[in-house]
């Protein structure tokens, strides 16, 4: 896997296989990010926590909307036309992480499924570790991934591995390439996708990349069901909040072609890094929500160098997210996403509103890095009250008539049922 850049424009991207460690790329004028914890305080900060008893109301019509999911039987994986993924015709977002299986064994691979799905997760993006050596051993896990909810994506595109397995309802695609625009031509890329299609017309061909603000690789869009947009700014180079905009890009170009969009997150440290704290991880995980994107995998559980079942630091933050996103997926998937004004003393800020089954949901992020702020957006319509999502989460912003404001701490990311 490989990195975007941010800070150089047209900088050359950063290279390496997604099966291997990264290695960041020097980087020039790099700004200081601090790593504040969850109750960080900024001067002029007035944020509280939400509790249970507040986002009990907005919670319980959360579940109300919640899709039915095929547990059996024969699946089908296709994109819709606005980039939902949709399984056996139901909508689906994909959430969860790579496995570079080779970096352990067989026994691994199966332990950390059942890690992931511990965590609340419902993909597993998994290698094989020969085509024909370990049909019988990832039978074994797509048999018990079957049994947890869970989908994977096969890193393997052998016609072996797909005649044999195709069949099976734990399979969700085949990565047919990583690095692409890299390591192959749009021209390769499509002659896998059709060669696998022809095989297997029933499940996604995924491919993944690093999009920058110098090039979007519009060219090996549609040219595979699933794209993924690489982002690893924790010391890697670039700040905390590059991953919404690169992330626009991928959607944008995946909007163009009918594609899946699916953001890839720093869920590892650079040689001689740091993990993210929960905060980033936060902060992540929501630009690439305000940006549209209808799947995440995060990099990595497990590596030559990463292991988060050694590490424990972002558990909690993983679990957090995976069930806040499976509240969210009927809105994420099916609503109507605004981009709303944000007003704030730096212009790092940003708010989108989703419009589902006569509800509507405010997501607003403050992207600055380093310090909290005040923050104003401007709403379509009045609304009277705003009421917390999700308990253990920043909340305090205020309403009237059509505008929303308050202060937020650094990376506070706040989500609203509007009323």
């Amino acid at each position: 896997m490989k990195k975007t850049g941010f800070l150089l424009g047209t900088l050359a991207l950063l290279m390496v296989g997604c099966s291997t460690t990264p290695t960041p790329a020097p980087t020039v004028n790099s700004p200081t990010v601090s790593t504040p914890g969850s109750n960080s305080s900024e001067s002029g900060a007035a944020e509280t926590t939400a509790t249970p008893e507040q986002v009990s109301a907005a919670t319980n019509t959360l579940e109300s909307l919640a899709l039915t999911a095929t547990t059996s039987g024969p699946v089908t994986a296709q994109v819709r036309t606005d980039g939902t993924l949709l399984v056996n015709s139901q909508p689906m977002f994909p959430m969860g992480f790579y496995h570079v299986s080779w970096a352990g064994n067989e026994a691994r691979r199966m332990r950390d499924m059942n890690a992931i799905a511990d965590l609340g997760f419902n993909t597993m993006n998994a290698t094989m570790f020969d085509p024909e050596g370990d049909l019988e051993g990832y039978r074994k896990l797509l048999d018990a991934a079957q049994s947890r909810g869970m989908k994977l994506m096969v890193e393997d595109f052998n016609s072996t591995s797909i005649n044999t397995l195709k069949s099976h309802p734990a399979v969700l695609g085949w990565m047919i390439a990583d690095d692409c625009n890299n390591l192959i031509t749009p021209e390769e890329l499509l002659r896998r996708h059709d060669a696998v299609k022809t095989l297997d017309s029933n499940h996604l061909t995924y491919t993944s990349m690093a999009i920058s603000f110098a090039n979007s690789h519009s060219d090996y869009f549609g040219r595979a069901d699933a794209v993924g947009n690489q982002s690893y700014p924790i010391d890697g180079g670039d700040p905390v909040n590059v991953v919404y905009p690169v992330m626009k890009q991928l959607v944008r170009e995946s909007s163009a072609k009918g594609t899946l969009p699916i953001a890839n997150l720093q869920a590892f440290h650079w040689k001689n890094g740091r993990y993210p704290t929960p905060r980033e991880l936060n902060s992540m995980t929501n630009q690439a929500l305000g940006a549209g994107v209808k799947g995440i995998l995060y990099y990595t559980y497990l590596d030559t160098t990463n292991d988060l079942a050694s590490y424990k630091g972002l558990n909690t933050e993983l679990k957090a997210l995976a069930g806040e996103v499976k509240l969210l997926a009927p809105v994420l998937m099916n609503g109507q996403r605004t981009p709303l004004t944000v007003t704030t003393a730096n212009n790092q800020g940003v708010a989108h509103l989703w419009s589902y089954q006569n509800r509507r949901y405010l997501q607003v992020i403050n992207m600055n890095p380093t310090k909290g702020q005040t923050v104003k957006v401007q709403l379509p319509n009045s609304a009277t009250k705003l009421l917390p999502l999700f308990a253990g989460r920043p909340t305090g912003l205020k309403v009237s008539g059509s505008t929303v404001s308050g202060s937020m701490t650094t990376l506070a990311v706040h989500w609203y049922e509007v009323q």
